[in-house]
């Protein structure tokens, strides 16, 4: 039970974060959208959309690396814009 509820709660914090990091988007992508799964009218919008147009969302992590990929010419952020305090790496900000 405790195991289940830690990782609602790191899982939960990630998507809180990840959301929260939104405003600091530049403006050389698509942006994020708050909506992990998509439905309706919603859907079918996002699926007729070309793959590197569609905004960022949370838990997508194969179209999100094919978009970070196309605009900034890396699908995984460079080595160097880690910090490592000898513990966990942390990524810099620029």
């Amino acid at each position: 039970m405790l195991r289940g509820s830690l990782a609602a709660f790191v899982l939960g914090t990630g998507i809180v974060l990840a959301v929260a990091n939104t405003a600091s988007a530049d403006s050389s992508g698509p942006g994020w959208l708050g909506v992990v799964v998509a439905r309706g009218e919603l859907k079918q919008q996002i699926e007729s959309t070309p793959i590197v147009d569609r905004p960022n969302r949370p838990l997508h992590f194969y179209g999100n690396a094919v978009r970070r990929k196309y605009y900034r010419g890396a699908s995984a952020p460079p080595a160097g814009n880690f910090i490592n305090d000898g513990g966990t790496p942390f990524f810099e900000r620029k």
